[in-house]
């Protein structure tokens, strides 16, 4: 028989040996044809056509995110299948067979999944690219009829670079191989690793890695300025934590006889010593990427409630005029009520700042506005910010405190961790940093709010500049009203503006916002897999542990109960560090977007709790099955 015909006929009668295996690859594939297809079709040319940003470049940007994801995906998925198949490929080795030989039958064999999870895994992924599109559609609010746009790019791309990625895996399971002694192939499954011992350096790396994750938490609440910082601490104080920290806990646990030998503990606890040993990278990581999927999470809703605030600030009124010089208001409002039924209207004035805004550290700020107080309260009464008036006391603005209103649209300011800035070489401290509507996006600056007595000290130097915004009822006729406004108004002095006709600039946030938010739940779904096929291995290798543990009188039920206990912790670990690394990642984007994203954060570790929860009670139940059967 040939090679060809062995690796065949292996991928033929093993299907149900390497399933989990199979199914992954699909769902990789599945999940890269899809955004592939919508890279390259109609809907995301359409949606480039209606915004200021190109989302087809986000979207690669979202895809080479994708592509590394998938690479840890696989080559983890592959390392379990290995070891899986190393035993029966071991078996060759007494039919005369050399290791190259052996390799080259691995090889084929993988081969044929991969062909086969590729073929499947596009055409599955192009019957769902209509639905996944309708989908994100859908979530970021676009009102567009969906097609079925496959095209022959997509499909070319995903089978190379799903093909390429699977093959350098692949290669490098042969090497491994190739290099292997029979007797390593052979006992493959029967390794057992030593109790992890506990001494003087495993103390000393705990003390290390928890002071690296204190100091990066405590480092994540002075701003983003740290965040390069925070991120190598916590990602090596993670590490440390599952390499060193938890088998400390074990070790302890292990020695307390009280603990150890109640119930069936002893099986248990030995069990997690070595697997979290023996794995602690693979826990980590996971730990790691559930901060990080997170964070994705709260960036996508930041873009959502940037979008939401922007659109409030560009229709807040429905007509706005600004101008440095005095401003008809009578004669616009007689042609507009000409037309429509007005609202209400709004007249004020600002000084405009036309130089660099000083700060404590070397960020300076561009054409700020400054307003009084009192004025700025009584807009935000008729603009409908009573929350915001609530927070506002006069208290803040006292001597030399300000009030900051972050410029419409901003989506990270540095002015968040800014205590003092400095105006025509007055310095004022920053009491008080909201983000509200005030004049819209008719005056696109940052805006600062000062008492009466310091309001008027800064007019000697600055340049006044009036605002008036009428809302109307209704818009309709509106590009008539402009029109005729246009022949009264000075344009030279007097801008008219009416923000409905630049709303299509800012779609590409609600892209994002639908991108992010999927993104996230593929992430999450995959590192519970990554935990489900991982028990799946575990539950392979202790079968014989446990039909021992059966054959000598250990029962069916303390069994189960050990096993999960060990399932649920394999889960929980992971889970519980992962959340609170991102509490402190969603609390520093927080700060830094100037946004509230507890909610997020609560909705995020709400998701990932089900979906784990769910994957550990079939990780508990097949666990079972295989021990038991």
């Amino acid at each position: 028989m040939s090679i060809f015909n062995i690796a065949y006929n292996n991928f033929k009668n093993n299907i149900k040996v390497y399933t989990m295996f199979f199914i992954s690859m699909v769902f990789s594939v599945v999940i890269l044809s899809n955004f592939l297809v919508l890279m390259h079709g109609d809907t995301i040319k359409y949606i480039d056509k209606i915004n200021s940003e190109h989302c087809s470049d986000f979207l690669k940007v979202i895809t080479f995110i994708l592509l590394v994801f998938m690479f840890f995906f696989i080559w983890y998925s592959s390392n379990i299948f290995l070891k899986k198949r190393k035993k029966e490929i071991g078996i060759y080795a007494f039919m005369g067979l050399d290791s190259y030989v052996i390799g080259k039958i691995y090889f084929l064999e993988t081969t044929f999944i991969g062909l086969t999870s590729c073929l499947l895994g596009t055409t599955l992924g192009i019957v769902l690219s209509k639905f996944f599109q309708v989908i994100v559609l859908k979530v970021a609010g676009y009102n567009l009829d969906v097609s079925f746009d496959v095209t022959p790019r997509a499909i070319i791309d995903t089978i190379w670079i799903f093909m390429t990625i699977f093959l350098i895996i692949t290669i490098k399971g042969f090497i491994n191989i190739v290099r292997s002694r029979i007797i390593d192939l052979l006992n493959a499954n029967k390794k057992q690793e030593k109790m992890p011992k506990v001494g003087l350096f495993i103390y000393l790396l705990s003390v290390i890695s928890i002071a690296f994750i204190g100091y990066g938490y405590y480092l994540s609440t002075k701003g983003m300025l740290y965040i390069v910082i925070v991120t190598v601490l916590i990602v090596i104080g993670t590490y440390g934590l599952f390499a060193a920290v938890i088998p400390i806990i074990f070790n302890f646990l292990i020695t307390k006889k009280t603990i150890l030998y109640k119930g069936e503990n002893i099986i248990t606890i030995n069990n997690l010593a070595y697997r979290f040993q023996k794995n602690y990278t693979t826990y980590a990581t996971i730990a790691i990427i559930i901060a990080a999927t997170t964070t994705v999470l709260g960036t996508a809703v930041s873009m959502k409630s940037t979008y939401d605030h922007l659109r409030g600030n560009m229709t807040l009124y429905t007509l706005s005029f600004p101008s440095f010089e005095k401003i008809d208001k009578d004669n616009i409002l007689k042609i507009v009520s000409k037309n429509n039924e007005v609202k209400d209207t709004v007249y004020s004035e600002a000084l405009f700042i036309n130089e660099k805004i000083k700060t404590d550290t070397n960020f300076k700020i561009d054409d700020i506005l400054v307003i009084k107080y009192d004025e700025l309260i009584r807009i935000l009464k008729i603009n409908g910010e009573d929350e915001v008036v609530k927070n506002l006391s006069g208290n803040i603005v006292k001597e030399k405190g300000c009030i900051y209103i972050q410029k419409p649209g901003t989506i990270i300011s540095l002015i968040n961790f800014l205590p003092q800035i400095y105006i025509s070489d007055n310095k004022y401290s920053i009491n008080g940093k909201v983000n509200c509507k005030v004049f819209g996006t008719a005056l696109d600056n940052s805006l600062i709010a000062v008492n009466n007595e310091e309001y008027e000290k800064l007019r000697k130097t600055a340049q006044t500049i009036n605002f008036y915004g009428v809302r109307l009822k209704d818009s309709t006729n509106l590009q008539k009203v402009v029109k005729e406004l246009q022949t009264v108004v000075n344009n030279k002095t007097t801008g008219i503006y009416y923000g409905e006709k630049d709303l299509g600039n800012i779609e590409w946030l609600k892209f994002i916002y639908a991108i992010g938010s999927f993104l996230f739940l593929v992430f999450i779904l995959v590192t519970a897999s990554i935990i489900y096929m991982k028990v799946y291995s575990d539950a392979t290798e202790d079968r014989g542990k446990y039909k021992i543990l059966l054959s000598i009188g250990v029962s069916e039920k303390d069994i189960t109960k050990s096993i999960i206990k060990e399932v649920v912790v394999f889960y929980i670990i992971p889970l519980v560090v992962g959340a609170v690394h991102s509490y402190f990642a969603i609390k520093m984007e927080g700060d830094f977007l100037n946004q509230n994203l507890s909610n997020i954060y609560l909705i995020s570790i709400g998701i990932c709790t089900m979906v784990f929860g769910l994957c550990c009670i079939i990780s508990t139940n097949i666990f079972k099955k295989i021990v038991t059967s």
